[in-house]
This record gives structure tokens, C-alpha cells and sequence, in this order.
């Protein structure tokens, strides 16, 4: 029986082996793309070093479009053939996506600003992750190279690589929607998903010219608007100057600007109804209201908050409700710092940069259709429990009646996401605390992790070049959770953890 029970054991391991080797297998050919794409980005920046007359800073850009170009190459190699995937192994791909892309691209960085490989990798992760925390204090001084390649990352990081890569190795069935559904987009603009990625990219890059447009006029310098175009389209919040919109001082900049963040925060598949048949904006789907309704309530609040707290009524308006678009939007663009405000300001922004913008947009955070979807579910438990037991209730979202089915997946996938953000929040709050200067308080640390988690990119004192590794590792972490909403990280845990059993 021992004898059995051995071989039977053999068998088993072996055969989880297979298993595993498998779904590596689907993994790294799915990642071929990935590190072409990244190659092609490379290549283009070291021309446009070039056309910029900073052939001095090409190398930095060369070296990465070998090394990811390499990488691409040795997995084409090994897996000449990108296989099928399952959801699990779609998360994964974009999981690791989002370590090894920023990975790849630390070099022009290293290279040009002679930047700490820890602070390379958090601005390249940065990036990447459309968050915007930056660790060069003065970008006004960097390379025009260095500027518009932080504006480049956040323009593509707003609509996803992943999508990018999809969209340029495009190849039809259900991989590509699996693929698209791995950076948290569910809904479609146009009957098919190659459409849809097409239609994505056009619109934004409309949308991006046309922001660059409006701030010429707004009086904004030409390079400076393209940069800020791309950054608050994408809702990424790098600028090229170290206090933001604030060096500008101007009124015009600033209403396009938040116009643009706005535009960024709305799903694509709205800003597309609305172009095709302009009256859609006057029949808003209830995440839009929602959107709005929060965006108008939260800036109220603020205002009225700093109003308390500093006075000076026009000064104060004119700041938080720029602020609040900004954080909401998950942008990051600043017109002022946020030293002095009060624990209540900071807490409604950390809100602000848990929830987010709407789902199917540039933005980070819970988005607007799970807080909705919560705060609907809450009502009708009331309402249950006020009600007759033979009572029937349903739940509307709108005009539209969810199916009890719908209902119960929509609530356990949003309660999820929610209580996974609020424990990696708090667990990151607790550590961070250990770890900066005592003159920061705890609100301070509150708001730099939602911050961070929320991909918002609105920094204060505490994160500065001189913070401790571990604080900085920190935050790369929690700009990684909240790109990918945290499933995707769990699942590559536990795959190296536990393998791919059940």
C-alpha cells in the first residue's frame, strides 16, 4: 500500500509540474508583445532625442529598446507561438506587465538623470501606472527628452500597455477580450474588441490634440502643452515644471486643464455617444450623474473646509476646487501644496482618491460604478429591512432593473475590491507611519498612501527624494495595487506562492 502511495505521489507531483509548466508556457508567450511594443516606444524616444538635439541622452533610450527588444526576441524564440488564454492567465500577464515594462524603462533615467535605481523605478513605475509621483524635484531642468518620455508613459499608461500591446498584435478570439478585460475595461464601444481598441485610440488621441489646441490658446507655451495635454487627458499628473500648473498663475490654463481631467474621467463609450450625437449630454447614464454629483459635492466641501481654515474666499475656491477635480480624476496636476490644509480637506480628498472617476475611463481608484452600485445596495438592504417580509424589492441602477444574479455578483465583486483597498490602505498607512519624520501626521500619511493606491499622483512634503527606500518601495506597491485593483497582484502571489492548484 506504501508502495501505491509513493507512486501515486510521484504521479501527482509530476503532473502538477506539467500543469504549471503549462500555464508558464501561456504566460511568457504572452509577453512576447509586450516587450516588443515596449521596444518600438524605446526606439521611437531615442529619434526623437535626436530631433530634439539631445542625441546625448539616446543611449539611456537605446539600451532599453535592446534590452526589452532582446527579451522580446529569446521569448519568440522559445514560444513561437502567443497561446490561448484563460482570465487567470490574463491577469497575470498584466500583473507582471506592470513590473516588468517599468523595469525595462529605468535606463533613460539612470542614464540621463543619473537618478538611484530605487528612484528610477519609482518614476518608472510612476508612470507606467498613470499615478504621477515623481522623484526628480526640479523637471524643468531635465532633458526635453526626459519630459516628454514622463508624459509619454502616463499618455499611454491612461489607456493601458497592455491595451496597446493588443491593440498593435491585435488577433482575433477570445484572448484579446480576456486581454481587455485584464486592465479592468469591460465595456465595448463598437460591435467587435478590435473595433473598440481602434476607436479607443482614435477618440483619445483626438481628444489629447485637441487639449493641446485649447491650452495654446489658453496661452500655454507649445511644448508645454502638448505635455500637459497628454499628462491631464490621461489623467497622469506629471508636469514639466516642480510646482505644476501653479507656475502658469492663470485662470484660462487652469479651466482647461480641469476641462481635460474631466474629459479623462468620463468612460470612452460616453465621450464617444456624445460626439457622435451631441443632445447625449443631456441624457447622462446614472455613473456619469453619479460622477458629477460627487465631483460638485466634494469641491463644495472642500472650499468650504479651506474657507473655515484660511479665508480668503476667491483664493480658496479658485485652489480646492482645482485640487478636487484633480484628485477625483486621479490626474495630480496641482495649483497649489497641500502644507497647512486641515485633517478634514485631506480626509474628503482621500475619499475623492479611493473612489476615482468612472469605470472605462483614464482613471485610477474604485471607480464611480462600484460606489454606486454599493451605496444602491445599501438602500435596498434598508428597505428590506423596513419593509413586510412578502414585500418584493428590486434594485435599479438608473432606469435599468438588475437580475438577482447580476445583482449578487456586481455586490460581492465591488464589497471585495472594497475591503481589499481599505486593508492594503490601512496596512500601508501602519507601515508608512514607522518610517517617515514625526512632523508628518497621520492625515498627511493617510492622504499620500490613498494617493498613491488611487493612482491620483498629489503629493505633499513627505514624498521626497530623501524619504527612506522602504517608504519609497512602499508606495510603488501601492501604485502597482491600485493600477490593476489588487486581484491581479493576489493571483501572482499566490501562483508563486501555491503554483497554479486550485
Amino acid at each position: 500500500m506504501s508502495i501505491v502511495s509513493s507512486i501515486y505521489s510521484q504521479w501527482e507531483r509530476s503532473e502538477n509540474k506539467l500543469v504549471s509548466h503549462k500555464h508558464l508556457r501561456i504566460i511568457l508567450s504572452n509577453l512576447t508583445g509586450l516587450f516588443a511594443v515596449t521596444a518600438v516606444i524605446m526606439a521611437v524616444m531615442a529619434v526623437l532625442c535626436v530631433l530634439l538635439n539631445e542625441a546625448y541622452a539616446a543611449p539611456g533610450f537605446l539600451v532599453a529598446m535592446a534590452l526589452s527588444g532582446g527579451l522580446a526576441i529569446v521569448l519568440k524564440l522559445l514560444f513561437p507561438r502567443a497561446e490561448d488564454l484563460e482570465l487567470r492567465h490574463a491577469m497575470l500577464v498584466a500583473a507582471i506587465a506592470y513590473l516588468a515594462v517599468p523595469a525595462v524603462s529605468v535606463f533613460p533615467f539612470l542614464m540621463v538623470e543619473q537618478m538611484t535605481v530605487i528612484d528610477a523605478f519609482f518614476e518608472s513605475i510612476s508612470g507606467w501606472t498613470c499615478t504621477g509621483m515623481t522623484m526628480i524635484q526640479f523637471p524643468e531642468h531635465s532633458s526635453r527628452s526626459i519630459q516628454l518620455y514622463r508624459s509619454t508613459m502616463e499618455w499611454i499608461g491612461g489607456i493601458g500597455v497592455i491595451l496597446l500591446m493588443v491593440t498593435i498584435l491585435i488577433r482575433p478570439g477570445t484572448s484579446t477580450y480576456l486581454m481587455y478585460k485584464s486592465e479592468t475595461r469591460k465595456d465595448r464601444i463598437m460591435p467587435s474588441i478590435q473595433s473598440t481598441l481602434k476607436m479607443i485610440w482614435f477618440l483619445y488621441f483626438l481628444l489629447t490634440v485637441g487639449g493641446v489646441l485649447l491650452l495654446i490658446i489658453a496661452g500655454m507655451p507649445v511644448w508645454d502643452s502638448i505635455n500637459h495635454s497628454m499628462v491631464a487627458i490621461g489623467t497622469g499628473g506629471f508636469s514639466i515644471y516642480s510646482d505644476s500648473i501653479a507656475h502658469y498663475n492663470s485662470f484660462p490654463i487652469e479651466i482647461v486643464t480641469m476641462a481635460l481631467m474631466i474629459i479623462g474621467a468620463l468612460p470612452f463609450i460616453f465621450i464617444f455617444k456624445v460626439i457622435k450625437n451631441p443632445e447625449t449630454v443631456f441624457r447622462m447614464d446614472s455613473e456619469v450623474k453619479a460622477f458629477f454629483f460627487i465631483l460638485l459635492l466634494g469641491a463644495a466641501l472642500v472650499t468650504a473646509e479651506n474657507y473655515l481654515h484660511f479665508g480668503n474666499l476667491l483664493g480658496t475656491f479658485r485652489h480646492s476646487v482645482y485640487l478636487f477635480v484633480s484628485c477625483l480624476t486621479t490626474c495630480g496636476l496641482q495649483t497649489s501644496n497641500l502644507t497647512g490644509w486641515s485633517y478634514t480637506s485631506l480626509l474628503i480628498m482621500s475619499i475623492a482618491a479611493i473612489i476615482g472617476g468612472c469605470a472605462g475611463s483614464t482613471t485610477g481608484g474604485l471607480k464611480v460604478a462600484r460606489a454606486m452600485f454599493l451605496y444602491t445596495e445599501f438602500r435596498l438592504w434598508l428597505k428590506r429591512t423596513l419593509l413586510p417580509r412578502n414585500a418584493i424589492v428590486t434594485i435599479k441602477i438608473g432606469n435599468k432593473r438588475l437580475e438577482d444574479d447580476v445583482v449578487t455578483k456586481e455586490l460581492s465583486e465591488a464589497a471585495l475590491i472594497l475591503f481589499l483597498y481599505l486593508i492594503t490602505i490601512l496596512i500601508s498607512v501602519m507601515v508608512l507611519s514607522h518610517l517617515v519624520d514625526p512632523k508628518y501626521d497621520l492625515c498627511q500619511i493617510i492622504f499620500s498612501i490613498c494617493s498613491a493606491q488611487g493612482n491620483v499622483g498629489i503629493q505633499n512634503d513627505l514624498i521626497n527624494p530623501a524619504m527612506s527606500s522602504i517608504g519609497k518601495v512602499l508606495l510603488m506597491i501601492n501604485m502597482w495595487l491600485g493600477r490593476l485593483e489588487i486581484i491581479p497582484v493576489l493571483l501572482l502571489l499566490r501562483a508563486l506562492l501555491k503554483g497554479f492548484k486550485v
